[in-house]
């Protein structure tokens, strides 16, 4: 665990548990923003993975 490596990691992790827990408000006004091309649902599913893939991504850069 290096120093230039463990602040990067936090703020992915923070914006990975952001994205996971609270998508369905950011979901909300990115469908009213996306109308024509994406659905909430879809939203929903594309920000859950985005979430998942930043928390796997700071916990990276935090630990190893």
């Amino acid at each position: 665990m290096e120093n230039n490596t463990l602040i990067p990691g936090i703020i992915l992790l923070i914006f990975g548990l952001v994205f996971f827990y609270n998508n369905h408000k950011i979901a909300k006004g990115a469908a009213k923003f996306y109308q024509k091309i994406y659905q909430e649902k879809n939203l929903l599913v594309i920000f859950k993975i985005v979430g998942v893939i930043l928390v796997i991504g700071g916990i990276i850069l935090i630990f190893f």
